[in-house]
């Protein structure tokens, strides 16, 4: 028989839907090391080699100083090393994906409507994989609000990436998703239901952490969405829809194909 590949879960959704606040709860367990928001096609803006050794101390100054000279690890290489270094401490790695860069991609990449982590990662490991996913109107409005969209940002760019994502979450064989509305309104079977689709233990105690977690990128002072400073997880009020804006992306088939799948309403 083969030998089995053992298991990298990871976490994937879309920017600004709700993701850095669930990774927060997840990345606060006990017996979890986060590495937050990687992509192969982009080491730079998000520095998990840097989270790997300063907030996790998965890497060493040594490993730095010669990636420095001779070039730094493809992604396989860097995370199995990070993999092996977690285990050794009793911890299991996650891997919170950019998963904006694999569909709408701007203003970082091209997107290829894929998933490249798990390209990279599938010689030697599989990938437990589990999606959040929250309204597409109400995900963009949170998104167009950053400063790095303006002018980059369409609309068509924007529902052809997030119709492929919802296609891919709603898959009949795929893994599942979680909404970020339910999360919302009752974290606890949300988290637990993730857990499980990532094959790590459900910690009951990350109610007591997850508001005190810095280890995370995403919410920055700068661009934090409207509950990154809050310290309870409840629904927040629809943000209001500008004129015309729903009616545009009614406009454009891809707006029912990123809701429907998903169960909601455009």
């Amino acid at each position: 028989m083969p030998r089995q590949k053992p298991v990298i879960p990871v976490l994937r959704h879309l920017a600004r839907s709700g993701g850095t606040v669930i990774s927060r709860c997840i990345g606060c367990m006990k017996g979890v090391t986060l590495l937050s928001e990687v992509h192969p096609a982009n080491l730079a803006v998000t520095q998990p080699i840097r989270q790997a050794k300063v907030w996790h101390a998965l890497v060493t100054d040594a490993e730095i100083a010669r990636w420095k000279r001779a070039g730094p690890p493809n992604m396989l290489q860097f995370l199995a090393l990070c993999e092996q270094r977690a285990r050794s401490k009793r911890s299991r790695l996650v891997i919170r994906d950019w998963t904006h860069l694999d569909y709408i991609g701007v203003p970082y990449a091209k997107p290829a409507m894929g998933f490249a982590l798990r390209d990279a990662l599938a010689g030697a490991y599989a990938v437990a994989e589990a999606i959040t996913v929250r309204h597409p109107l109400d995900q963009y409005l949170s998104l167009a609000k950053l400063g790095i969209m303006q002018g980059r940002l369409t609309d068509e760019i924007y529902l052809r990436g997030c119709a492929a994502f919802a296609e891919h979450a709603a898959a009949a064989q795929g893994p599942g998703f979680v909404r970020y509305e339910d999360f919302t309104n009752d974290p606890e079977p949300a988290l637990r239901t993730l857990c499980e689709r990532l094959t790590i233990d459900y910690d009951p105690t990350w109610r007591d952490r997850w508001w005190s977690f810095t280890q995370i990128t995403g919410d920055t002072p700068d661009a934090g969405s409207r509950g990154s400073r809050a310290r309870e997880i409840k629904p927040l009020p629809r943000a209001a829809v500008p004129d015309g804006l729903r009616e545009r992306f009614l406009a454009i088939d891809d707006y029912r194909r990123a809701c429907e799948p998903l169960g909601y309403e455009p």
